[in-house]
């Protein structure tokens, strides 16, 4: 029998671990660009966002790595939530038509087709 890599949930976890380095590093990312992160900066501070990415990232991480099917769901179900609030967050922030909008839709969307695809077979 041969292991599946779960390519799909990969990709997501570089994308918040990315996202983690960049609200880390970026302490001001919100003030610096006020009119694109105005709804992200009213959730939480740069460091609350890196900590929640981090936590995506690392259950995602952990469900793979210990063939535990509930972590993996988890952390993909929070990576739907958290890149759903990012396009909601550039759509409320009036740049509806800017590509981050449609990119993070999508790997919403692709996040909950790998909810789909997290089988008994694959933990």
């Amino acid at each position: 029998m041969t292991s599946r890599i779960p390519i799909i949930e990969l990709f997501l976890s570089i994308i918040s671990l990315w996202w983690a380095c960049i609200c880390f590093a970026n302490p001001h990312l919100f003030d610096n660009l006020p009119d694109l992160y105005v709804v992200f900066a009213e959730i939480s501070q740069e460091k609350g966002w890196g900590c929640i990415f981090i936590s995506a990232a690392a259950i995602k991480i952990f469900g793979i790595l210990l063939q535990k099917k509930w972590m993996r769901k988890l952390g993909l179900t929070m990576s739907a939530f958290l890149y759903g609030i990012i396009s909601s967050g550039f759509i409320l922030s009036g740049h509806i038509l800017v590509h981050s909008t449609g990119t993070y839709f999508a790997l919403s969307v692709l996040a909950i087709w790998g909810i789909r695809e997290v089988m008994e077979r694959d933990a």
